[in-house]
C-alpha cells in the first residue's frame, strides 16, 4: 500500500534543489564567520604588539634606571672616605658626654671631629666642629653639609641630605646608597619608613672668621625611641653652602628666590665611630602625670628627658583649633594654639614648643625644651577648653 504521507516528507527532506541551497548557504556563513575571525584575529596581533611595545617600553627603561643607578653608587662608592674612632666619658649633668680619644680628620682642607654627644630615649645630640684652610672660600652662616647616624646593628637613626637649591636632581639617592652600602633593606616607596627619627636638623653654635672654624649641632628626635646602642657611627658628606637671589617685594613666596648657586666645598666623606659605654644604657626616663584632671584633655603619656619633654594627648577641643588653622595666618595659629596649650614653670617661665604632630592613634605629640633639671622649678601644664583656663602641675608617676 503506498504511504503517500512518508512520500510527502521524503519528497521534502530529500529534495536536491533544497538541499543544494541548504549546502551552499552552510558554506557563506563558514566563509563570513572565518572572514570576521581572521579580522579579529588581526586586530588582536596588532593590540598584541601595541602591548609587547609598551612592555618592552617599560622594562627598558627600569633597565636604563636600574643601569644609571648602579653607575651613579659606582662613582658614590669611589668618594674618599677617613675615619675616626672615640668614646664617651662621664655625662656632665646637662647630659652631654665629652667624645674621647678623638683628633681631627682633615680632607681637602677641612678639619672634622665630634665634640660630645647626648643620647636619650627621645634625643640624640652631637656638637661636631669643623676647621678650614685659608684656601677655602666659605660662607660661615650658610654652611650645612649632610648627614647619617645609625648604630651597630644598623639602627637608622637619620640620613639628612644637604638641599641643592640649584640642582634638577628630584629624588634623594644619598639615601638608598647608605642603605646599600651598610646592607639594610628598605621600602623604595617609601625609603625613610625604616628611620628612627621624627624629625632633626642642623644647627649653628659658633663661627670664627679669625680662627676659620665652625662649631654645629645635628639633633635628631626620635619617633618613638632610640635603642640602647653601643656604638654610634656619624657619617658627614657633601659639605657646602648655596649663595640666594632673593626679591623680597615679590608677593609669592615661592617666586621670591630669583637666582641660587651652590658651592661643594668637598666631595670627602667623615666617618666617625662611637663607643657608648655600658653606663650610657642605664639612662632613665622619667615618666609625668596630672596632678588634677583637665576637662577635654586626655593625658596619654608625659616623658622628661635630659634632653626634653614630649607630650602625647588627645583632645576635641585642640583637634577643632588644628582643623580651624587652615583659614590661619602662621602667627595667629601659632598663638591659637599656645594660648591653648602651654607648659610654664614656678617661676613663669614659658617652655618653647619645638615641634610635634598627630598620632597614629588620632592623638597629638607635642616636644619642648623642658628637661629634668626643670623639675625642680616645678612644672605646669596649662590649657584652654571652651574659653576657661584650667592648670595642673605635672608630677613623677
Amino acid at each position: 500500500m503506498k504511504n503517500e504521507l512518508y512520500e510527502e516528507f521524503a519528497k521534502e527532506k530529500f529534495n536536491q534543489d533544497n538541499n543544494y541551497q541548504a549546502i551552499i548557504s552552510k558554506v557563506k556563513e563558514g566563509y563570513t564567520m572565518k572572514k570576521n575571525k581572521s579580522k579579529k584575529y588581526k586586530i588582536l596581533n596588532i593590540a598584541a604588539v601595541f602591548v609587547v611595545a609598551i612592555i618592552i617600553g617599560s622594562v627598558a627603561q627600569n633597565i636604563y634606571a636600574k643601569i644609571q643607578w648602579d653607575i651613579k653608587f659606582k662613582e658614590y662608592q669611589y668618594r674618599p672616605i677617613e675615619e675616626a674612632k672615640g668614646s664617651l666619658e662621664e655625662a656632665k649633668e646637662s647630659g652631654y658626654a665629652q667624645v674621647i680619644n678623638m683628633d681631627y680628620i682633615t680632607q681637602d682642607g677641612i678639619s672634622a671631629k665630634v665634640d660630645s654627644m647626648l643620647l636619650t630615649d627621645d634625643c640624640f645630640d652631637a656638637n661636631v666642629s669643623f676647621k678650614f684652610d685659608e684656601s677655602i672660600v666659605l660662607d660661615s652662616e650658610k654652611f650645612t653639609f649632610g648627614y647619617a647616624v645609625y648604630d651597630e646593628n644598623k639602627n637608622i637613626y637619620q640620613i639628612s641630605g644637604r638641599i641643592h637649591m640649584d640642582s634638577p636632581e628630584k629624588y634623594d639617592t644619598i639615601t638608598p646608597f647608605i642603605y646599600r652600602e651598610l646592607g639594610v633593606d628598605y621600602n623604595k616607596k617609601d625609603i625613610y619608613a625604616i628611620q628612627l627619627s621624627d624629625r632633626g636638623g642642623l644647627g649653628n653654635i659658633e663661627a670664627s672668621e679669625e680662627n676659620r672654624t665652625i662649631t654645629t649641632n645635628i639633633t635628631i628626635r626620635a619617633r618613638d625611641s632610640f635603642p640602647k646602642s653601643k656604638k654610634i657611627y656619624i657619617r658627614l658628606f657633601d659639605l657646602g653652602y648655596t649663595m640666594l637671589d632673593v626679591d623680597l617685594e615679590n608677593s609669592n613666596p615661592e617666586k621670591r628666590i630669583t637666582n641660587a648657586e651652590d658651592f661643594q666645598l668637598s666631595k670627602a666623606e667623615w666617618i666617625f665611630e662611637i663607643d657608648v659605654p655600658d653606663k650610657f644604657q642605664e639612662r632613665q626616663t622619667l615618666e609625668l602625670k596630672l596632678q588634677d584632671e583637665i576637662p577635654d584633655l586626655e593625658i596619654e603619656k608625659i616623658t622628661l628627658t635630659e634632653a626634653g619633654m614630649v607630650l602625647r594627648f588627645k583632645s576635641e577641643g585642640y583637634r577643632n583649633l588644628i582643623s580651624a588653622g587652615k583659614d590661619m595666618k602662621g602667627n595667629e595659629f601659632s598663638e591659637a594654639r599656645a594660648n591653648c596649650l602651654s607648659i610654664t614653670d614656678g617661676e613663669g617661665k614659658v617652655y618653647q614648643d619645638l615641634g610635634g604632630g598627630t598620632t597614629q592613634n588620632g592623638g597629638y605629640k607635642m616636644i619642648l625644651d623642658a628637661g629634668k633639671k626643670d623639675l625642680d622649678k616645678r612644672l605646669y601644664i596649662n590649657f584652654n577648653s571652651d574659653g576657661k583656663q584650667y592648670t595642673s602641675e605635672l608630677v613623677v608617676k
